[in-house]
């Protein structure tokens, strides 16, 4: 352990949360600048999780944008956070045969996607050329290296609009995230254009467990939880939004929805 681990561990400890830990691969981003795209890491802070609780983090890389074109307001539109990676992790576990990610950020959830071995192919759709540059970057850096071959040469990126394109070979698995804030108002319209041109057979999408609870609430309060809860889950899924949408069995979704949301409300009362 190096002196800063320690110090950071220490520090942590101080302040009575666990630093954060993943078994998804996390790579090493360098700091770098490309066009209005910039990668920074920051130093320790703490960040509570989408469906976890409060955790210390340290060294977390964050993708920019420069949002003024003067450089004077940089707009955070992805990061390695307890957050982030929580809202994107079922998406990694389940993807299967040929993926299609919609919105390449820092290339995080295709590369774990990648590393899945019930994913033949991840086709990954990203409208910004300087985008792509920066993940071109990030290999050149060797990100990718300890990766084995076979898992990178599963990638391929698209130059295309994430609203528009259409496969090559039929999907299998469709994860879409392309908006800056989660709960954006277009977001289920949005998958729903992507899912007309792709026809998934299955769909996850970033932020879905906030779209299904406001859905599903109206007709069952979550907070009383419990079998009829989970029905109003499925009927919402299958019903008023009309989409393959993952529903994993191998946890109970339902109140993992219920959990999310009383972190968000969480998250939010303490800022």
């Amino acid at each position: 352990m190096t002196t800063s681990q320690d110090q950071t561990e220490q520090l942590a400890a101080a302040m009575g949360v666990p630093l954060y830990t993943c078994d998804l691969h996390m790579p090493e981003y360098p700091e770098g600048t490309i066009g209005r795209w910039r990668v920074k890491r920051g130093s320790f802070g703490l960040d509570r999780g989408y469906y976890s609780g409060l955790w210390g983090v340290t060294g977390m890389p964050a993708l920019l944008r420069d949002s003024d074109g003067a450089g004077e307001r940089w707009e955070t539109w992805m990061s390695l956070s307890p957050h982030e990676i929580e809202s994107q992790e079922l998406g990694c576990r389940h993807a299967r045969g040929h993926t299609v990610v919609m919105g390449l950020g820092m290339g995080w959830v295709a590369v774990n996607m990648a590393l899945n071995p019930a994913v033949r192919r991840v086709t990954v759709i990203e409208r910004d050329p300087e985008v792509i540059e920066l993940f071109e970057q990030f290999e050149q850096s060797r990100v990718l290296d300890g990766l084995a071959a076979e898992a990178v040469d599963k990638i391929g990126i698209v130059l295309a609009d994430a609203l528009e394109w259409l496969p090559d070979d039929p999907v299998d698995f469709l994860y879409a995230d392309i908006w800056l804030h989660l709960e954006e108002p277009q977001t289920l319209d949005d998958v729903r254009r992507m899912q007309a041109n792709v026809r998934a057979g299955q769909i996850y999408f970033w932020g879905q467990e906030l779209v299904i609870h406001a859905l599903a609430d109206a007709a069952f309060d979550s907070d009383a939880g419990g079998p009829e809860w989970a029905d109003a889950v499925r009927h919402c899924v299958a019903g008023t939004i009309g989409l393959p949408l993952l529903l994993p069995d191998d946890r109970n979704y339902p109140a993992m929805i219920a959990t999310v949301v009383r972190q968000r409300r969480e998250r939010w009362s303490k800022l």
